[in-house]
């Protein structure tokens, strides 16, 4: 039996400039302790949720939300959970054609690039077959994860002209269509301009925003009712439902992390 069990699992094949995408999927630990062991390709772990220690030829790294490995092909690794944390992780199994050979890395990635990678996995189909539409969310993690050097930061969303004019309608609790109808679009155009301009769709620009306001909320004083609530939701259990989608825990378990 493996030693973790997959949430999200999408095998497909990118081919672009030498670049070879097999996997992308979500993991979430089953077992505490995986042996060390190797691939014949080069996978990229990041740490979304729970703690471990992460050993890549060798060396031990204590693994946190928002810890990056990646282990080049033939490269020795393993796992051990700390305590009884059962980590998610994202995992790309990936090939670069006619490149020299890589070397271990391990960086961290800030908390906005953790929130936007996981309102981007949550649009992506835990499995079958995709659409031509998925595969945009499927591109933009991935330029998200490898389109960095270990030192370059990453940078915020970009904000063109229309994203400036549809952010402040962007409350909480507005509906979508009329955020549409305000800027003089219908909905679907209007998602695909901001897909072509900022790489998110118009309910995934809210669904960050939203869930910005929720952590600031539980980063502070505020109940899990009081964060629903500047999230834009009246029932603070759906709101909890929706807060362990976007980032894979729940909201007393950040707070508390917080």
């Amino acid at each position: 039996m493996p030693a973790w069990s997959p949430i999200l699992i999408q095998k497909i094949e990118i081919h672009a400039l030498g670049f070879v995408l097999r996997k992308l999927q979500l993991n979430r630990h089953r077992d505490t302790e995986v042996s060390t062991h190797r691939h014949g390709y080069t996978q990229l772990i990041l740490f979304l949720t729970g703690e471990g220690y992460q050993t890549v030829n060798r060396r031990r790294h204590h693994a946190r939300p928002g810890d990056l490995f990646i282990i080049p092909a033939d490269t020795p690794h393993g796992f051990a959970a700390l305590q009884s944390s059962r980590p998610v992780c994202l995992v790309l199994d990936y090939e670069v054609k006619d490149s020299p050979r890589l070397r271990a890395l391990h960086r961290r990635l800030p908390p906005e690039t953790l929130n936007e990678l996981h309102a981007l996995l949550a649009q992506v189909p835990p499995k079958g077959r995709l659409t031509l539409a998925e595969y945009a969310p499927i591109l933009a993690v991935v330029a998200r994860l490898l389109g960095h050097g270990p030192a370059a930061p990453t940078p915020p969303m970009p904000s063109p002209q229309l994203y400036d004019r549809v952010r402040p309608l962007l409350g909480a609790d507005t509906a979508l269509g009329d955020v549409a109808r305000q800027t003089g679009y219908h909905p679907d155009h209007l998602t695909r301009r901001l897909k072509r301009e900022t790489g998110l769709g118009l309910r995934a620009i809210r669904n960050r925003l939203r869930l910005e306001s929720a952590q600031r909320a539980l980063r502070g004083e505020a109940t899990i009712a009081e964060a629903s609530a500047r999230a834009g939701f009246d029932d603070p259990n759906y709101f909890a439902r929706w807060f362990r989608r976007q980032t894979g825990q729940s909201p007393s378990a950040f707070r508390q992390k917080s």
